[in-house]
């Protein structure tokens, strides 16, 4: 009896230890979970011990059955390894969950196993991101602390009394057994058909699904996960026949009252959430340059990001391939699929194409998506002749690297396609010490690196006013993702990818129709439109974005979050779910009723099934472009 003690002592504490990330999880994203009463979020809660179950038997099952084996031999030196084991591995299991505190409301979703393929990015910043976030490393100890102590105390080596009072060998064979059998049903989580996957935590109340699951989980449940699954409920024929017939524009030519733009640049502003440039009840923002550049120009209020991390963003605004799989695009099992990249285009007419990004080279697998889409040049800080420059974390401040930006397009021997992200707005929001106190410090950390990075913009689009090639340059400004949200109402599914999107060219908009500038579009808008623009038609594309200078009868755009797609409308918004299920919700800054007739939810919920086929399969089979 001695080791089922043991096991049941440790798995309580686990259990313990979860049920508190489980609570202060709740408590800093509370936000998130306002339509769902108490007794809802209680239930979750409760439902979510058969993932932290699920957790702690996949981790300690093995050590668990060791400890049962009935061998009197090697018993000091087995416990000691077994005691370190539990501390050391379930410590990191429990740390990445604290880890996940903050970082889940960053990207909207549980960490999985592909951001350990990112974990070389943050590596270098281990030491000062714990000291920026030095409550939640106290927590990380403190946990690391009673599990040792637990060991201490559990793996000590059994007094002669407490070996005399073991079992014979048949009665700890029999505990053996239990233990496993009951292993083995906690990482079922059940006697369900199937094991727990994590998308059956949405299966009662989307809404709280991310709060069912614990990090642990998505982890260890997403490291053998297929990407993508592919689908069977439509025909390939009904697919293209569904989406052609909701997504079909004129394929007539731009009349002449479109500019031909004889360059492009497309500024991709680091963690700009359109609340911080427009927040809700007139607030005055954080960005107030790119707030008057948007008087000038043509503003879409209804854009919204494909994805929600900086990695995302260029596969969706340069090839037209939205992030709709766990893993990122570059890092996926499809990432040498067949894409047609507008950089890529534009290179075969005889554009210069290049990509600017002030952080370190090779950061977010930036440079190898670069190539992929068709840029023939990538310049990050290595190329950056200044080190002084450098913010010591990341890369190089945004003022210093868009001024080198602007003096090195004016090199361009000809017409240019380019591409600048900026960098001083991600985390750790670091600006030069000369700015210190120069921007409003709002009520988010980001809120004060926002008002640099809109500075250093400013001034960006002052030098290259100055510059011969302004003119008959087409400026496109939109951002990467959204962050933190200041505001909650803002903190729905479409408000996590509401970013601003901007067209503009010798300080002068666009003729796009008020029906598009007010339509819920996206990124993978903006590379079918750059292309219309310059009257380039590839003979293959993908089918997820439309040129808005054509935008006629699409239903609306569809974003990716918790395992579901989301139809975002311009006054409506509906959730669909591969199960079937299917959910309406509000859309910002719309006040009718989201309400639908049967036969209109049913033609939207027809066009999110065709959308999900053609890009499950497409990825699976390479048959996204046609």
């Amino acid at each position: 009896m001695l080791a089922l003690r043991r096991i049941a002592l440790q798995t309580s504490v686990l259990i313990a230890l979860y049920s508190v990330l489980r609570i202060l999880f709740y408590f800093l994203n509370r936000q998130l979970f306002l339509h769902s009463g108490l007794i809802d979020i209680i239930l979750a809660c409760f439902n979510g011990l058969r993932y932290d179950l699920a957790a702690i038997a996949l981790i300690n099952l093995l050590p668990y059955l060791i400890v049962m084996l009935p061998i009197g031999i090697f018993e000091k030196p087995r416990t000691i390894v077994l005691g370190s084991f539990f501390t050391v591995v379930n410590g990191f299991a429990l740390s990445l969950n604290v880890i996940d505190l903050e970082y889940f409301r960053f990207t909207g979703k549980r960490l999985t196993a592909d951001n350990f393929l990112l974990a070389r990015d943050i590596g270098d910043q281990t030491t000062q991101i714990a000291l920026y976030y030095w409550y939640f490393s106290l927590l990380m100890i403190a946990f690391y602390a009673i599990l040792g102590y637990l060991s201490v105390r559990v793996y000590r080596t059994p007094s002669r009394r407490e070996l005399r009072a073991r079992w014979p060998v048949w009665g700890r064979m029999g505990e053996f057994t239990l233990v496993a059998l009951l292993g083995a049903l906690a990482i079922r989580g059940g006697w369900q058909a199937k094991p727990l996957i994590p998308a059956n935590a949405f299966s009662m109340n989307p809404e709280l699904g991310a709060l069912v699951l614990n990090s642990t989980f998505t982890i260890l449940k997403s490291s053998d996960k297929e990407a993508v699954v592919e689908l069977h409920d439509l025909s390939t024929d009904s697919v293209k026949k569904t989406l052609l017939t909701e997504l079909d524009s004129s394929s007539s030519p731009l009349p002449p009252v479109w500019p031909k733009p004889k360059n492009v640049v497309v500024v991709i502003l680091e963690s700009f959430g359109s609340e911080y440039v427009f927040p809700p009840h007139e607030g005055a923002g954080y960005a107030p340059f790119l707030k008057s550049l948007t008087a000038r120009g043509s503003y879409f209020g209804n854009a919204y990001a494909n994805g929600r991390r900086s990695i995302d963003a260029l596969p969706a605004l340069f090839a037209g391939i939205p992030e709709w799989m766990e893993p990122p695009f570059i890092t996926s099992p499809y990432q040498t699929n067949k894409i047609v990249g507008a950089p890529e285009v534009f290179a075969s007419h005889g554009y210069d194409t290049v990509f600017y990004h002030g952080g370190n080279n090779g950061t977010m697998f930036f440079d190898v998506m670069t190539k992929r889409l068709g840029f023939n040049e990538y310049i990050g800080a290595d190329q950056y002749p200044d080190k002084k420059d450098y913010d010591g974390k990341w890369g190089v401040f945004d003022e210093p690297f868009l001024q080198f930006v602007a003096k090195d397009l004016s090199k361009k021997p000809r017409s240019f396609f380019a591409a600048l992200f900026t960098l001083s707005s991600h985390h750790p929001y670091t600006i030069p010490a000369e700015h210190t106190g120069r921007f409003p410090k709002g009520t988010l950390e980001i809120h004060e690196s926002l008002g640099y990075s809109d500075l250093a913009l400013k001034r960006f689009y002052e030098t290259a006013e100055q510059e011969p090639w302004f003119k008959d340059t087409l400026f496109v400004f939109t951002a990467d993702h959204t962050s933190k949200q200041e505001f909650p109402e803002n903190d729905t599914i479409p408000g996590r990818f509401h970013v601003p999107l901007l067209f503009i060219m010798n300080n002068k908009p666009l003729p796009f129709t008020t029906a598009a500038t007010s339509a819920a579009v996206q990124h993978a808008d903006v590379a079918a439109t750059l292309l219309d623009l310059e009257r380039l038609q590839p003979t293959e594309s993908s089918h997820f974005g439309e040129s808005l200078c054509r935008l006629e009868k699409r239903p609306g755009i569809v974003l990716f979050e918790s395992d579901g797609y989301h139809l975002v409308g311009r006054d409506f918004g509906l959730s669909w779910w591969l199960d079937g299920r299917t959910l309406q919700f509000p859309i910002l800054n719309s006040d009718k009723k989201t309400e639908m007739s049967p036969s209109e939810l049913q033609n939207k919920e027809l066009f999110l099934k065709a959308i999900a086929h053609y890009y499950n399969n497409g990825m699976v089979r390479n048959q996204l472009i046609w």
